[in-house]
């Protein structure tokens, strides 16, 4: 028994120096890795290279151990790494984030153990060193972007183009100043550093610093403060000057960089007196927006220079040429030469003023903008206007007098011809051969009519002396009576009349309506085929009536609907139609239609006809005509 109690007690004394042994050596490995991690002037390479030889003297059997440490791509071994299936490992967190392994295996296994190769304290173990290497990379890195940060502050600082300087809150008294300030106020950075900003009159008023002071304390920094400072020499000098606060050692500081605008100033000063005495109008436009005009832009738009500024330059151009001044714009950005170009603007009074403009690029108030200037050519536009009219009249003027005399000439050669032959050789002629001459004689006589009739309409009214003599109409039945006299000049061509029923009345000058279809009824003969059907309809809609007459002729094309109701259009068309004409009728037919309030227009498909439409207006009051009917001439 007491043999037994004996060996028992051995056991639990040499489970105790285990135990205490295995303690000791982790111990002894985490004090290891934290005296590398304070050895001061190393690199984190040599750390890391440091602690994994380190890691296998805190495992029970450091003889045949070996360890790995992987972070961040780079990678440290023991000399007797080698990969193993006996191996413990855990993550390495920096900032939140897995940057790494470093894991503990032994090359050849170990004595047998009840929990595997690794006990649950080295496991603990080797996460405690784990969190301890997330911790030196992270401190690491820390100190390696406050250097960085503050190498690139001392380059900035002392590189900078503009003033840099750093004075105490409390008096001014100069703590940091850069390069650019030596070289722009003459002082020496030793010299600075005895004085304050009162006394090199970087702040030539102490109550001109005090508000600064002020501004920058309720509202914890400034932003492009124009100062005038004096330098050494005596000289002014224009700066913008951004502040803010710091704390050096404890101490309220002022941080300030001030831009030196001297020039710049001046600049804008020159161009001001140069561009309040130019003729031209001159502005400047950022980001499609005004930001400066002349007086003499101010002149052209009629707009002051506070209803000008911020206003877009395309809110004073009609919408048909914001296209050409956008055009100049974007040539003049990306071409970088000035473009010029001819544009209408929208007065304030409404008047439309035409200006030449050229544009350039510049750079105002530190970004790009466009310097454009303006010239008032409205009385030039107006003067090649009238000779554009002129020469247009004088065209005009040939062209009716060739026309004209071609058009009397025929019927005046067919009355000659016939009148000749009637006297010299009546007394041969048959009864039936008179009859016809003189139908031709009627005929050419008639065409004759017309054609004074429409000239002297035409005169008339372009020159404002055409008058309505205006009464209530049944409009079926004057449709009806025009239809019936053209049936004699139109007897190779079916007429078709299609009514409404119940059509009101309108308050028209019959002669003229009739004269308006006399002309479309004519036009439409002229240009269908033998034996083809002609149509003329009428239908009431809200306010007003509808006129239609339809051709069964070539058609007219797309492009040319608008231009047929232009004034002498037949000219240019004669010889491609064979038709006769000087191109009046129609023109005469929109200046009757909307003489009495309605419109008129034409719709064709080519190959198929063309239908001419116009419109009466209605009295509310007006009384229905009979119901609906459709006959043939």
């Amino acid at each position: 028994m007491e043999k037994t109690v004996r060996k028992s007690g051995g056991r639990q004394r040499r489970a105790a120096d285990r135990d205490l042994d295995k303690h000791v050596r982790e111990l002894r490995c985490l004090y290891d890795i934290a005296s590398i991690s304070g050895t001061p002037d190393i690199t984190l390479e040599t750390r890391f290279a440091e602690i994994v030889k380190a890691l296998p003297r805190g495992f029970q059997h450091p003889e045949i151990a070996c360890a790995r440490i992987k972070l961040n791509g780079a990678e440290y071994r023991t000399d007797n790494y080698r990969p193993t299936g006996r191996r413990l490992s855990a993550e390495i967190i920096v900032g939140g984030d897995a940057a790494g392994t470093v894991e503990v295996g032994y090359s050849i296994a170990p004595p047998a153990m009840e929990t595997g190769p690794f006990s649950k304290e080295e496991r603990l173990l080797l996460d405690a060193v784990a969190e301890r290497l997330g911790a030196i990379t992270a401190h690491r890195q820390a100190e390696k972007a406050l250097r960085e940060s503050e190498e690139r502050f001392s380059l900035a600082f002392r590189a900078s183009p503009a003033m840099v300087t750093i004075t105490t809150l409390k008096d001014g008294r100069y703590i940091e100043v850069n390069d650019s300030f030596t070289q722009l106020t003459g002082y020496s950075r030793e010299e600075a550093l005895q004085l304050t900003t009162l006394d090199t009159g970087t702040w030539p008023h102490a109550e001109d610093r005090a508000r600064m002071v002020r501004t920058l304390e309720s509202q914890g920094r400034v932003r492009n403060l124009e100062v005038v400072s004096q330098t050494k020499s005596g000289r002014s000098l224009t700066g913008l000057l951004s502040a803010e606060l710091i704390d050096i050692g404890g101490e309220k500081c002022i941080i300030a960089v001030t831009m030196d605008i001297t020039q710049q100033k001046q600049f804008q000063e020159l161009l001001q007196s140069i561009s309040h005495s130019s003729p031209l109008g001159i502005y400047i436009v950022q980001e499609d927006r005004l930001q400066y005009t002349n007086p003499q832009f101010q002149k052209i738009t009629g707009y002051d220079q506070s209803e000008l500024q911020g206003r877009e330059l395309l809110s004073l151009v009609p919408v048909e040429d914001s296209d050409v001044v956008k055009s100049s714009m974007v040539s003049t950005l990306q071409g970088g030469n000035p473009y010029p170009c001819e544009y209408r603007i929208l007065n304030k009074t409404g008047q439309i003023k035409w200006a030449l403009q050229t544009a350039s690029p510049i750079h105002y108030d530190g970004r790009e903008a466009i310097l454009g200037n303006l010239m008032d050519i409205t009385e030039r536009k107006y003067l090649e206007r009238k000779v554009i009219e002129y020469e247009e009249l004088s065209k005009m003027k040939t062209d009716l007098l060739a026309t004209v005399s071609h058009e009397l000439r025929t019927p005046l050669a067919t009355i000659k011809g016939y009148s000749t032959l009637m006297l010299d050789y009546f007394a041969r002629l048959g009864g039936d051969e008179i009859r016809d001459y003189l139908k031709a004689v009627d005929y050419s006589t008639d065409r004759l009519s017309k054609l004074v009739d429409n000239l002297l309409d035409t005169s008339r009214m372009e020159a404002g002396l055409l008058k309505l003599d205006k009464a209530p109409v049944n409009i079926p039945n004057l449709i009806r009576n025009v239809v019936e006299e053209a049936g004699v000049r139109a007897n190779h061509h079916k007429i078709v009349l299609f009514f409404e029923s119940r059509l009101p009345r309108v308050n028209i000058d019959a002669r003229r309506i009739r004269q308006v279809l006399d002309n479309l009824i004519d036009n439409a003969v002229k240009y269908s085929p033998p034996g083809t059907e002609i149509t003329i309809s009428a239908e009431k809609r809200p306010r007003e009536l509808l006129v239609s007459v339809t051709d069964r002729g070539p058609g007219i094309p797309l492009e040319e609907l608008t231009n047929i109701f232009d004034r002498m259009y037949r000219i240019e068309q004669r010889l491609y139609t064979g038709a006769d004409g000087i191109g009046l009728g129609l023109y005469i037919c929109q200046r009757l239609v909307e003489a009495h309030g309605g419109r008129i227009w034409a719709e064709s498909t080519l190959g198929q006809g063309s239908t001419i439409k116009f419109t009466l207006p209605v009295n509310a009051a007006g009384r229905g005509t009979r119901p609906r009917s459709r006959s043939r001439q």
